[in-house]
């Protein structure tokens, strides 16, 4: 017979070894499964006022079709920016129960799954001498994830003459993530500060390093329609510090001053800083943000959600693209659709 007392003993650590299980599987599975990619699908068709939609699936799910307007238009790659030979300022950032603390090689390696479950494929990874290479080419449909904290000499000198500045200038996205934006470079191991770094690529000394999260949702719809998740609003934009003339966009949570997520336009293209340290929440968000498209300009015209079993049609206003989601805060599929 067993002994009751060893029962009890035994079984927070299963209850914990399950937790752990749960944790793990439950991201491969969320993110990472090809069977969960290839069980999904949609399209859009345009008329002179409205698109029709269908969207297919296997099994019972739960959907939200957006139309949106004033978007960045078409997405060609994404480029992330990964140099263990430069110096970062950055350090670990937080993990659920059990799972593996994303510092930022783990971060990296996570962001290309994250973004092909939205229809996101063309990912690659850069270093500091590939970096110098994009930024030489136009920045018109590509897009540049970076989350060291600091931007490497090859492409950035501390003044509006940078290299990443007219790459971003003529078309350029560049989604930031991690410490004061424009503070520092990193020449190898070392790290040079830059005094109003952040005015270089935003106009004004608008981010600040206080710790901060949002309590306040941001009302223009993107957080709820978006299911945007990470509520930290550290290393955030301040928006009435910015330029008067500024051109942007804050969605996600608000702390009373900053915001977890600020789209600044420059030139043809934009600067996305994405508030907080290192977690699940933020790489979701920033993978939602940069599938989506949406940009300083966006606004939506229109949502239609509601339960599915096998496949349902439907009709929305007109905008410039349309963005299925199917499975709201556990996106199961994501898509992005022109609208010519």
């Amino acid at each position: 017979m067993s002994d009751p007392m060893n029962v009890k003993v035994s079984f927070p650590v299963i209850a914990a070894i399950l937790v752990i299980a749960v944790v793990l599987a439950g991201e491969v599975v969320t993110f990472t499964s090809p069977a969960t990619l290839g069980a999904y699908g949609s399209s859009v068709e345009t008329d002179t006022d409205e698109v029709s939609f269908s969207i297919e699936c296997r099994g019972a799910q739960v959907y939200d079709v957006l139309s949106l307007d004033g978007t960045l238009g078409p997405l060609e790659d994404v480029s992330i920016y990964y140099d263990p030979a430069q110096a970062a300022t950055i350090e670990k950032g937080h993990a659920s129960t059990g799972a593996r603390h994303l510092d930022e090689n783990y971060y990296v390696e996570q962001i290309p799954h994250t973004l092909k479950v939205r229809g996101v494929c063309d990912v690659r990874v850069l270093d500091a001498s590939d970096m110098e290479a994009l930024v030489s080419a136009p920045g018109v449909g590509h897009a540049l994830i970076m989350l060291s904290g600091t931007m490497p000499d090859t492409v950035y000198d501390g003044t509006e003459s940078s290299p990443i500045l007219k790459w971003i200038g003529s078309g350029g996205r560049l989604y930031w993530i991690g410490d004061i934006l424009g503070r520092y470079i990193s020449h190898g191991d070392s790290v040079e500060t830059v005094e109003n770094g952040t005015s270089v690529f935003l106009g004004s000394e608008c981010i600040d390093d206080v710790e901060g999260r949002g309590t306040d949702v941001i009302g223009n719809g993107f957080c709820r329609s978006l299911y945007l998740q990470c509520d930290s609003t550290t290393f955030g934009v301040i928006p009435d510090r910015l330029p008067t003339d500024a051109d942007y966009l804050c969605v996600g949570f608000s702390d009373g001053l900053r915001s977890s997520i600020t789209m600044v336009a420059l030139g043809q293209g934009m600067v996305c800083v994405m508030g907080g340290e290192y977690s699940i929440f933020q790489r979701i968000d920033l993978a939602q943000i940069v599938a989506s498209g949406i940009g300083p300009d966006s606004r939506i015209l229109g949502c239609e959600k509601g339960n599915m079993y096998g496949s349902v049609e439907g009709n929305i206003p007109r905008g410039d693209s349309v963005y299925v989601i199917i499975g709201r805060d556990y996106a199961a599929y994501c898509e992005r659709h022109e609208v010519s």
